[in-house]
């Protein structure tokens, strides 16, 4: 696999899923079509524009290799770049297949996209896939609170979001920029809503937690800095504190008790895509159960099959108070508030 890098399960029903960048709700359309015909492939070659790490976009691609035969280049970037470079490429795409960021990344794009109904569709829940079928969820990332168990005693761990403004924790938690991170983001979009977005109490909880926080650069940073001991407390997703854990650091992690909420990492065939059969392979091979399996066992994925139990340790979903988000509000003043977070970070 040549990889070319640049700069830079089963989910409650009623969970909407979002991170990344803004954009309108699209109006619900019928779903994509599955082919009639088996998909066959065209040259050996794909193309993937990714957000995921090395890490994990590097097992899924060796797996599909074998199996297919079809040789993957990787162009690694965040969201936002990947996103940017297909906007710039529309008229003679490059990429096959975008993985990772955001359900509402790909629906402030969707003219990027092209609807694509997977081989095994009824084993993904609705709440993980378009209407149209413009893109998948191929997993899910609960925020959660990490915390370093030789620096917190689990008596005086917070029970949520609220605690986390206690004076003791001045200091002592990190999380990480919104204008940078999604996973940031969609912490304080979460705390809005649970707090109240329209009568100033919910910026007031995210401004309680900000002025305890180490705000930092990237959204690898405040798990690493659990992990470390640097920290005590960090707002981060999941699968970050359940690597740490599984490699032996002395971490664990909390749902916070108000309400939680979480990213679905969605993948979509590219418009116009040199290859599209072999994306559509791709896709299909993405929600197999074997390739979802192997995302919950070895990578510590929640998958977004109904029928693949979540990695060991983590806990069933149904059994997490998930929050649904507005969508449709997020889009709209994404900006907005975004802006507010910049006056919070310079009081």
């Amino acid at each position: 696999m040549k990889a070319l890098r640049k700069f830079s399960g089963l989910l409650l029903a009623t969970a909407l899923l979002v991170s990344g960048c803004g954009g309108a709700k699209a109006p619900a359309t019928e779903p994509a079509p599955a082919a009639k015909e088996p998909v066959k492939a065209e040259e050996k070659f794909l193309t993937l524009y990714t957000s995921f790490g090395a890490d994990l976009y590097n097992p899924i691609v060796e797996a599909f290799e074998k199996e297919s035969g079809i040789k993957v280049d990787v162009v690694f970037g965040g969201t936002g770049e990947m996103l940017a470079r297909l906007d710039a490429e529309k008229a003679a795409p490059m990429a096959d297949v975008m993985l990772g960021g955001g359900a509402e990344s790909y629906e402030a794009y969707r003219a990027l996209f092209e609807p694509y109904t997977v081989k095994e569709d009824a084993q993904v829940p609705e709440a993980l896939k378009a209407e149209d079928r413009l893109w998948y969820g191929f997993n899910s990332l609960p925020m959660v609170i990490m915390y370093n168990k030789d620096l917190v005693r689990e008596s005086d761990l917070p029970k949520g979001w609220i605690d986390l403004q206690a004076p003791q924790w001045n200091g002592k938690l990190a999380m990480s920029d919104a204008n940078k991170s999604g996973t940031s983001f969609v912490q304080v979009i979460t705390m809005l809503t649970l707090f109240g977005r329209e009568d100033g109490k919910g910026w007031a909880a995210v401004e309680g937690v900000v002025k305890n926080a180490k705000v930092l650069g990237s959204s690898s940073l405040p798990p690493k800095g659990v992990a470390e001991g640097e920290y005590a407390l960090a707002l981060t997703h999941e699968n970050a504190a359940w690597k740490y854990a599984k490699a032996g650091s002395p971490v664990g992690w909390l749902y916070p008790a108000e309400g939680t909420a979480t990213i679905p990492d969605s993948a979509a065939v590219v418009k116009g895509a040199k290859h599209p059969n072999n994306a559509r392979l791709f896709m299909d091979f993405l929600f197999s159960k074997s390739t979802q399996e192997m995302a919950s066992k070895q990578l510590g994925l929640r998958a977004s099959r109904s029928d693949v139990a979540p990695p060991e340790g983590l806990q069933p979903a149904d059994q997490i108070k998930l929050i649904k988000l507005d969508v449709a509000w997020v889009s709209a003043d994404r900006t907005k508030i975004l802006d507010t977070w910049k006056d919070i970070l310079t009081k």
